[in-house]
């Protein structure tokens, strides 16, 4: 009898919406030679929110040991991080401000004196990693087991470069592939990470994007993802970042449509930790941060 993959597909996903852009039949290879080429100066010109990506990461570490230490998951050891560090994470955005109005977000109590539970071995992914700078060098630093994934072999060869003895130590794998290639088994990873990455990808692939992640999330996971706060059908810049060779494409539902997909995973659902929206400085456009659980059921 044939097994029947119940990996999620264009085919097996509901859509929030339809779309009329016609997206280029070479985007994923046209969005991996801009990357490799405009690497040196994307990596400058993200320095100047990368303290927002910090902040964001150290706000879900301090949510994966607020969890482990509800449920008792103190991994092998404690850890010995200040947890003041954690307990109240940076709120450096460098060139965005927080729309507080516009927030949904959980802060747990302070427990001083207590251990800080370990995150030692704990799978992490992140697509679109880049260099792996800033995001998985802090997930790094926590002892956890990370695979990042970029189309561009140019952010990989640094990565390689910034945490050698931990890609010797095969504490960190990197893969050269398009996002929507990866196959993973159900509840494989503790965390998966998707900043300014997922918008490469045309909507409806999102949608299924999403879906495989609640797939590969163990309960109790999480995901730390951003959006457009706007909905964006599809849209190309042929000189991205002023670069002659820096073609780019995004795309986006928009907030509420993202919220309804994330809603609407299952079964059991996702429980919203963290729901924030920020602007960049240096566009002015509008991201929605979202960090979110898988329920245990």
């Amino acid at each position: 009898m044939a097994t029947i993959d119940p990996t999620p597909t264009l085919e097996t996903v509901t859509q929030p919406g339809t779309t009329s852009f016609r997206t280029p039949p070479d985007l994923k290879a046209r969005l991996k030679n801009s990357y490799d080429v405009i690497a040196p100066f994307y990596n400058q010109w993200t320095l100047s929110h990368r303290a927002q990506r910090m902040d964001y990461a150290t706000k879900l570490i301090h949510f994966l040991q607020r969890d482990n230490r509800q449920t008792g998951q103190n991994g092998d050891s404690a850890d010995n991080t200040d947890e003041t560090e954690l307990e109240h994470p940076p709120h450096q955005h460098g060139d965005s401000a927080d729309d507080t109005d516009e927030t949904e977000t959980e802060h747990p109590p302070h427990q001083h004196g207590s251990p800080i539970p370990s995150l030692r071995h704990m799978h992490a992914l992140e697509v679109g990693c880049g260099s792996g700078v800033p995001v998985l060098e802090i997930l790094l630093a926590k002892e956890m087991d990370v695979i990042g994934v970029d189309l561009s072999a140019t952010q990989l060869a640094l990565a390689n470069a910034h945490f050698p003895n931990q890609t010797s130590g095969l504490q960190a794998v990197w893969a050269e592939e398009d996002m929507m290639d990866l196959r993973y088994p159900p509840d494989e990873f503790d965390v998966v990470v998707g900043l300014y990455s997922l918008i490469h990808l045309p909507r409806e692939e999102q949608t299924v994007f999403l879906h495989r992640v609640f797939r590969w999330l163990k309960p109790g996971g999480m995901l730390l993802m951003n959006f457009p706060v706007e909905e964006v059908e599809g849209a190309i810049t042929q000189h991205w970042l002023g670069h002659q060779q820096g073609w780019m494409f995004w795309s986006g539902w928009g907030e509420e449509k993202t919220m309804q997909i994330i809603d609407e995973l299952g079964p059991g659902g996702m429980e919203v930790l963290l729901r924030e929206v920020t602007e960049h400085g240096s566009t002015g456009d509008k991201i929605m941060w979202i960090i979110a659980k898988k329920r245990r059921v």
